[in-house]
């Protein structure tokens, strides 16, 4: 539904109306724009990640098109740092004009579980070295990080803080086995996280 949703737009045209409605649309839960609706934690080890010469990268199994439009405001990460599902698109001319639109369909392979190492390397080109995740899905990405023959930090975040954010730990039991199993470093959202958003 998603898809047919966006088929047959322009690329500018879906940049303009996800702007207009990210300037007004809330949280149903928490009332609160969703660009207020970010980790504090993940914001401080971006920032420390930063000025440590690191490289930062947005690894997401959501459209890559709607991360890019948050990335370099919310998170400080360049839109070409923004990995995701990619929508097929086509070089069209309308109207005289040369233009990208929008298909109904995802670039294989989708960018989560077995996909989401795939596309890493298809547009970062390298594993990377410090991984965090928090979902099943992200389970193969820490896979490539430790797979690499380097030194590497995985980071699991544990979702179980049901009145700051969501107790919703239960959809990763695999991610936090695996984690447990191969000394990944798990984050409590409830246990370690002093403040979850920003007021």
């Amino acid at each position: 539904m998603m898809l047919q949703a966006a088929a047959g737009e322009t690329q500018s045209e879906f940049e303009t109306r996800i702007t207009a409605w990210l300037e007004t649309a809330r949280h149903p839960r928490f009332r609160k724009p969703y660009q207020k609706m970010v980790f504090i934690p993940m914001l401080e080890l971006l920032g420390y990640l930063r000025a440590n010469d690191f490289r930062v990268f947005i690894v997401s199994g959501g459209g890559m098109d709607f991360v890019r439009l948050l990335s370099e405001e919310i998170y400080g990460v360049y839109r070409e740092n923004v990995v995701g599902a990619n929508l097929k698109l086509n070089w069209e001319n309308r109207d005289g004009m040369p233009m990208l639109v929008r298909q109904a369909g995802i670039v294989e392979p989708y960018c989560d579980g077995p996909g989401k190492p795939i596309n890493i390397q298809l547009h970062v080109g390298r594993p990377p070295i410090l991984a965090c995740g928090n979902t099943d899905g992200d389970v193969p990405m820490l896979e490539f990080a430790a797979a690499a023959g380097k030194p590497y930090l995985n980071l699991l975040v544990k979702h179980d803080d049901d009145e700051r954010e969501y107790n919703s730990h239960a959809s990763a039991e695999l991610a936090q086995k695996t984690a447990k199993t191969r000394g990944w470093t798990i984050i409590s959202v409830k246990e370690d996280f002093k403040t979850v958003f920003a007021d």
